[in-house]
């Protein structure tokens, strides 16, 4: 009992500084395709996946997976106010880690915005995010899926000119790492999922409260050990303001999905359910549309079809 704790413990850990170390976020993973048409890191999340899935089957979990128990007009209209509010909060789940692990702290801030729309599941009656056995997917599929993602990133790195090994071996280990500690975490202590744990903090217990103190503490580590990774600064009250909302909205999708894109991803393409294909388009295009009307800097083609449909102003 003893050993299987410190295991735990060592894997929360873990998990912040794989989030830190990778930037972990779809988020940025979608920005970085609209503004630069570069999917690298889009592809990575999704390497990600299919290290969960061969974390799941170590552990003998497989096949496990999310439970959509909610019509499907109401959780892809969920997955799509989860990635506004993602995109309003600049971070997806994940990436509210890693930037914490910046020292970026008013991240907390997206918690508390969480917690205070996921507290409409009581009012709805809806249910929080499950994990029951899912549709099988032959896992060994996940083995070749990572290394066809893996040579997929290399051609495109070298294709752009900005081929370097290590990093994108650097970048497959941290979301190995970070897939394979969420999920197993997740396996070996079910109350761990932090958005199911503000759905109804009763289920919180000593241990729950540990994990998610050592995720935090992990990023944070990352983030000094990484030259210029850490840095305390004022971020002003539109940010502040933007983190909570951002986190209001995330928290109101993940009560009508029900669940995050994190669980997507881990526990819902691992098992090759539709849903999850379809909540994690939704989440993204969520994301994109934000970034539309928001004006961001975007690549040319969206750029224009921005100005076509009327969301950006021409120039």
């Amino acid at each position: 009992m003893i050993d299987s704790l410190y295991v735990v413990l060592a894997m929360a850990f873990a998990l912040g500084l794989a989030l830190r170390a990778g930037s972990v976020c779809l988020v940025a993973a979608t920005e970085a395709l609209l503004r630069r048409r570069n999917p690298d890191r889009m592809l990575l999340i999704l390497e990600g996946t299919g290290w969960a899935l061969v974390a799941l089957v170590l552990l003998g979990a497989y096949p496990i997976g999310m439970s959509f128990s909610q019509p499907v007009v109401i959780g892809l209209l969920g997955a799509f106010v989860f990635g506004v509010g993602a995109a309003v909060n600049g971070a997806c789940a994940f990436g509210v880690i890693a930037q914490i692990g910046t020292g970026r702290f008013e991240y907390f801030l997206t918690g508390l915005g969480l917690w205070i729309a996921m507290q409409g599941a009581v009012f709805l009656d809806l249910e929080a995010a499950a994990m029951r056995a899912g549709p099988v997917l032959p896992w060994s599929l996940a083995l070749w899926a990572i290394a066809a993602l893996f040579l997929g990133r290399l051609v495109l790195l070298h294709l752009r000119g900005a081929v370097n090994l290590g990093r994108a071996v650097t970048g497959s280990l941290a979301i190995a790492v970070a897939a394979g500690c969420f999920t197993s975490l997740a396996v070996l202590h079910r109350e761990f999922p932090w958005i199911t744990l503000l759905a109804d903090l009763s289920m919180a217990d000593l241990l729950s409260v540990l994990i998610a103190a050592l995720v935090v503490a992990g990023a944070i580590v990352a983030g000094l050990l990484i030259p210029d990774g850490f840095e305390l600064r004022w971020p002003g009250w539109r940010r502040l303001a933007k983190r909570f909302a951002g986190g209001f909205l995330m928290g109101l999708g993940g009560v009508l999905l029900p669940g995050g894109n994190d669980s997507l991803l881990f526990f819902g393409l691992t098992t090759g359910a539709p849903m999850a294909v379809l909540g994690l388009c939704a989440v993204i295009a969520g994301i994109v549309a934000t970034s539309l009307i928001s004006g961001r800097r975007l690549s040319p083609f969206l750029r224009r079809a921005a100005e076509i449909c009327g969301l950006a102003d021409r120039r």
